[in-house]
């Protein structure tokens, strides 16, 4: 069962959050943080994945898709692979457009970790398939007037289960929430 924690607004700003009219929800229970996380996660398409080899940490902009609270990538390669052949822990990041001098207030964003597990093409053709079909990939290629994945490249699919995550979004009354998969 998830279980969720929410920082309280330091004492200084909620002055200024009353001059901005921003009123900050106290969620009652994991599913009502899950369902304004999901809003947000619904308009963002990109995460910056970061996976580490050897000390060398690496960062890639990546599409996501959800189903539920996991996200599904599709690549061709990368060193993330290699990366993640080695280390299954990764994080990431998601940013709403912010721009502080039009609205200081206005950022949105999380931070996530947990372990991502990958399905190759060739090397797991099910698990590929399961994955696909979650992602909903077949409308993007049919608007491309494609019926199927190119047949040259390896594609992956990365699934990522987070173990935790932390979400804010002032604007829309989430201020700094942590949310845990296990509670």
């Amino acid at each position: 069962m998830p279980k969720i924690k929410q920082q309280p607004v330091p004492r200084m700003v909620l002055p200024l959050f009353k001059k901005e009219g921003i009123k900050i929800k106290n969620y009652k229970s994991p599913d009502s943080f899950e369902r304004d996380l999901k809003k947000f996660l619904k308009k963002n398409h990109v995460l910056h994945l970061s996976t580490c080899k050897n000390n060398s940490p690496r960062s890639t902009p990546l599409e996501y898709r959800l189903s539920g609270m996991t996200f599904y990538i599709l690549s061709e390669g990368g060193g993330k692979f290699e990366n993640l052949k080695n280390n299954k822990k990764v994080s990431f990041s998601i940013a709403g457009p912010y721009n502080s001098e039009e609205d200081f207030w206005g950022s949105s964003g999380m931070q996530a970790w947990g372990t991502a597990r990958v399905y190759g093409r060739k090397e797991n053709p099910l698990k590929f398939r399961e994955a696909f079909k979650k992602m909903n990939i077949m409308k993007v290629l049919k608007k491309l007037g494609m019926k199927e994945l190119t047949p040259g490249f390896n594609f992956r699919i990365i699934e990522i289960t987070p173990d935790r995550i932390k979400y804010g979004n002032p604007r829309k009354g989430v201020f700094k929430v942590t949310w845990e998969r296990k509670g």
